[in-house]
Order: C-alpha cells, then structure tokens, then sequence
C-alpha cells in the first residue's frame, strides 16, 4: 500500500466520520421530535375521549320530540278524565 493509498483512505475515514456525526446528531433531534409527537398525541387522544363522551351526554340529553308528544297526549288524557269526574 502506498501513500496516496494511505491518504485516499484517511479522506475516506474522515468523511465518514463527519458524515456519522452529522447522522448523530440528526437521530438525536428526531428522537426528541418524535417524542413530542407521541406526548402531542396522547394529549390528543385524550382530547378526542373526552369530546366523545361529551357528545353522547349531549346526544342523551336531546329531547326525543315523539316520547314528549306521547306524553303530552297522555297528560290530556288525564287532565279530560279528572275534568269529566
């Protein structure tokens, strides 16, 4: 092996090694990215829980028009039957 060789191959292991910590710290800055995506997530999940659960409170709580008409009519029912007594 001769020198040119020798120089050939340190260039190499330099780039290498410029280009490995370059890799580094990119690994490191999407690892952190990554876990604030995950905490953004849960946040979110948790979130989306508890606007479903709002909406089938709100969605027990709509007034059901046909069970208050059939109550309305049984209520008149009543009131004309104590009116006749």
């Amino acid at each position: 092996m001769d020198i040119q060789t020798l120089d050939a191959l340190d260039q190499k292991i330099a780039r290498l090694l410029t280009k490995l910590t370059e890799l580094q710290a990119e690994n490191k800055k999407m690892s952190s990215e990554l876990n604030t995506l995950r905490q953004q997530h849960d946040v979110t999940v948790k979130e989306l829980d508890d606007t479903k659960r709002k909406c089938d409170k709100l969605s027990e709580n709509q007034r059901d028009v046909q069970t208050e008409e059939l109550i309305r009519t049984r209520i008149s029912a009543l009131l004309e039957k104590l009116e006749t007594a």
